[in-house]
């Protein structure tokens, strides 16, 4: 704020006000190297833990075990990165159904999910890639968690409709859903809603960093459960021209 007007109480006001944003902005920096040091800091010793498992653990069953929590980890470790530390967008005009099968494709294992992508092949949005490739792999991740019956698969269907000027993409499960009253702090940090959909391990960001990063696309995010059973999510993103 300009902190030059003639005005002494409106300059000190403006001098007050640039002074706590530049504080801000320092602590959040500050924040962002920590983070980084501390995610170099841990994956040393891990990266020791996986080659000591390999070499001096003798039962099979428990190698696998211990290799599965270094995994998981590794993963939250990931996951507080990409909390703390945002790309930089780069809004590019994209084909939305390759992206979304890019993002698929990296859940391989029918065992645990069935994606079903029904997009049109000429559909295009005002996104950036990497930005709206995190979205899709946490809520991928989130309906692999969470969005299952027993031991049966998750089931996820990617839909979305569009008129001239915005689409609205859909990402729904068919798990046990979340109780209505919970459904407005799902994208809370480290919350976890139901013992139904948080039976697994995880470090309760995903729904966070789908949110933060809506928020950096100008997008608008909808969480909801389905009328007949399980989880919806819903992106609005700006459409581009052919």
């Amino acid at each position: 704020m300009d902190e030059s007007t003639l005005t002494s109480e409106i300059r000190e006001v403006n001098m007050g006000f640039n002074r706590m944003a530049r504080e801000l902005a320092k602590m959040e920096e500050d924040r962002s190297v920590m983070l980084a040091g501390i995610s170099h800091d841990l994956r040393t010793p891990l990266a020791r833990l996986r080659l000591e498992a390999e070499m001096s653990v003798n039962d099979e069953q428990a190698r696998t075990y211990i290799a599965q929590d270094i995994d998981q980890l590794d993963a939250i470790i990931n996951k507080f990165m990409d909390y703390a530390r945002p790309s930089e967008l780069q809004l590019q005009a994209l084909n939305l159904r390759e992206l979304v099968e890019r993002e698929a494709q990296g859940f391989r294992d029918p065992q645990q999910i069935q994606i079903s992508v029904r997009l049109s092949a000429a559909l295009r949005i005002w996104t950036d890639p990497t930005e709206l490739g995190r979205i899709l792999l946490n809520l991928f991740e989130n309906a692999r968690r969470y969005g299952h019956h027993g031991d049966e698969p998750t089931r996820v269907e990617v839909t979305a409709e569009a008129d001239s000027a915005w689409v609205l993409l859909t990402v729904r499960d068919h798990g046990p859903g979340v109780p209505p009253d919970k459904l407005a702090k799902l994208t809370t940090p480290f919350y976890r809603g139901d013992t139904a959909r948080t039976a697994a391990t995880g470090a309760g960001l995903g729904l966070a960093i789908v949110e933060k990063s809506v928020q950096r696309l100008g997008a608008q995010l909808r969480l909801a459960n389905a009328d007949d059973s399980g989880f919806v999510a819903q992106l609005r993103l700006k459409r581009a021209s052919v």
